[in-house]
């Protein structure tokens, strides 16, 4: 790329940028904010690709401190006080503990999977209802008395469906009357 076309760019996009200290204070708090967030997402991605022990650790500017840590901050801890693994005290039982992660991790893959389950379910319930709904309102404008069929009405029946309709059609003509002014509503009468 030439220096032309990068002068040319006006976002800051894929572009590298300098790495010096960012002068606002505004401007910081929100690179920091950004930048803690994709840290901890790649934390959290190889301590699960590579099934690594990790801790981090920062302090905003702020005061305010922010950690990561895979499986817990105190297991790390103790893992960077005695990095050969051995057993620290006659207290510390480190023999359950590859037992008992893997009961986490097995318990939590479960409840994951019971969660998308449930999150399917609801999605596919969600469907249903929209689909019941829809066929609510259709059954309800099949029942509506001008889409009943007239066979097998009585001539009583008849009669009142004609006196409704003519009804209908004076209340449409007379307020179509009172909108244009007292003009002719396009319509033909009774």
């Amino acid at each position: 790329m030439s220096t032309k076309q990068t002068k040319e760019k006006q976002t800051k996009g894929k572009q590298k940028i300098e790495i010096k200290k960012v002068e606002s204070y505004g401007d910081r708090m929100i690179t920091f904010s950004k930048r803690r967030s994709g840290i901890f997402k790649k934390m959290n991605e190889i301590s699960t690709l590579c099934d690594v022990e990790s801790a981090f650790l920062v302090y905003s500017q702020a005061g305010k401190p922010y950690s990561f840590s895979h499986p817990s901050m105190n297991q790390v801890a103790i893992r960077l006080n005695n990095p050969s693994r051995q057993e620290p005290s006659a207290k510390d039982d480190n023999k359950t503990m590859p037992l008992f992660e893997a009961y986490k991790r097995k318990k939590i893959e479960e409840l994951m999977k019971i969660y998308v389950e449930r999150v399917d379910e609801f999605a596919m319930l969600k469907e249903m209802e929209n689909m019941l709904m829809e066929s609510i309102e259709e059954q309800k404008l099949d029942n509506m008395w001008w889409n009943i069929p007239l066979d097998g009405l009585s001539m009583e029946d008849l009669e009142l469906r004609h006196q409704t309709v003519v009804e209908l059609h004076d209340t449409v003509a007379q307020s179509q009357l009172g909108k244009d002014g007292g003009g002719h509503c396009g319509c033909d009468g009774a």
